[in-house]
């Protein structure tokens, strides 16, 4: 028997436009969590059959998909639930979902552009704490790895 009730609270977070990233993590997590033919899916994508499929296999690619795609479209808002509510596939839904908060290749090039002169010019400030400003520094890189850049922790 499931234990719907644990399920329930290590559920990601509703995301509603703002912290993208923090959700992007939350539910790249929980849909690794519940199988890694659920996080396949979501970024191979499915191919859905003419028609209803009887293979067994083939049925439970289908069943993946539409646990992957029940756990993106309950894990946003309505307002975003209507920017992909006409996606069949998992992988479709969260393709829009990264472009759409990150951007394409150029846009992201661009963010990163940014974010590496917030780096660069980052200074502690007189009243901060060094956990505080080493806060700031994480928050800066993560946003840098989350858009596909990489860094070694040496460099931080």
């Amino acid at each position: 028997m499931r234990n719907y009730e644990r399920e329930a609270s290590i559920r990601p977070p509703i995301f509603d436009g703002t912290n993208f990233n923090y959700w992007k993590v939350r539910v790249t997590s929980y849909l690794q969590s519940l199988g890694t033919e659920v996080w396949d899916i979501v970024e191979t994508g499915y191919a859905f059959p003419s028609a209803t499929p009887t293979d067994p296999a083939e049925k439970k690619k289908y069943e993946t998909n539409a646990k992957a795609v029940s756990t993106l479209l309950g894990s946003i808002s309505q307002t975003e639930f209507m920017k992909v509510m006409h996606f069949k596939s998992a992988k479709e839904i969260w393709d829009k979902m990264i472009t759409s908060y990150e951007g394409d290749e150029q846009v992201k090039q661009a963010k990163l552009q940014t974010l590496r002169i917030r780096y660069e010019t980052l200074k502690m400030y007189n009243d901060e704490s060094v956990a505080n400003y080493f806060l700031r520094v994480d928050e800066i890189v993560n946003c840098m790895k989350n858009l596909g850049k990489e860094i070694r922790e040496a460099i931080v």
